[in-house]
């Protein structure tokens, strides 16, 4: 009857709502990826054309350049080239995780030997810079669920930016604990520290820090961080001080056995 009709009606317009809704999301994510991707263009561009311009003043004067200065704009162009390389490599992580939103494998590992293990790999460039890494973790961590090569690659970033902006004779620190039914991971350092004004945008890839780190040859670590973060329910939180230190933290959910222990004690 006419009430049915009714019903139906008021079904089509919640579900056209709905739809729009969606529409205008997905719009919003469009117009997002496409102004980064302008952005990502230009910050490829800036050392592109700078390494072009040395090597082609290095052909034309080839003969005339004297061998301290070909050494010089050799050096730069090198340098230039390295810029180059670690962007297009976090280009690609961020491409691809915005590309693939949905695709995690999570499985049940130890994040404390993860941890260890990405320690141990920055051990010789952190005694490099005169930096104290430190890895303090308790061995009875629970297993947590996680994606491990991007929980691998999230700690690689946070502990690469740790270690850049932490001064000779500081000192770098990974912690993990169990809290609120997942385990919160910190990357602790007593660096340079982040000004209040920075933090809430500081994982927003159009942020005034993240714009200077991709001039300097940063490229888009913290991006790449919080992004992973998310995908694994959470997101990244940020403490810090100027000239006192900074302390990044994210959490995972526990795995299932170690869900159930939990829930047993």
């Amino acid at each position: 009857g006419r009430s049915d009709e009714l019903g139906r009606l008021a079904d089509t317009f919640v579900r056209a709502a709905q739809l729009a809704g969606q529409l205008g999301e997905l719009r919003q994510k469009d117009q997002e990826r496409r102004e980064l991707v302008a952005s990502m263009s230009h910050d490829l561009r800036t050392p592109l054309a700078a390494l072009r311009g040395f090597l082609e003043t290095m052909q034309r004067k080839a003969d005339t350049l004297p061998a301290n200065e070909q050494q010089h704009f050799l050096d730069t162009a090198l340098r230039q080239t390295e810029k180059v390389s670690r962007l297009a490599q976090e280009l690609f992580e961020l491409a691809k995780l915005e590309c693939d939103d949905a695709s995690l494998s999570p499985e049940p590992f130890n994040l404390a030997e993860l941890l260890q293990d990405v320690a141990q790999k920055y051990r010789l460039q952190a005694e490099q810079r005169g930096v104290s890494l430190q890895a303090e973790l308790r061995p009875d961590l629970p297993l947590v669920s996680a994606d491990i090569g991007l929980i691998e690659r999230l700690l690689t970033n946070m502990i690469d930016n740790a270690l850049r902006h932490t001064p000779p004779g500081g000192r770098v620190r990974l912690d993990a604990w169990p809290a609120r039914g997942r385990i919160t991971v910190a990357v602790r350092d007593t660096g340079i520290g982040i000004a209040p004004e920075y933090l809430p945008t500081l994982c927003d890839w159009d942020s005034p820090l993240a714009r200077r780190a991709r001039a300097d040859g940063g490229g888009f670590g913290l991006i790449v961080v919080g992004k992973i973060a998310q995908l694994h329910g959470g997101r990244l939180q940020v403490e810090s001080s100027l000239g006192v230190g900074s302390e990044f933290r994210f959490d995972l959910p526990l795995a299932e056995s170690a869900r159930a222990a939990t829930d047993k004690s």
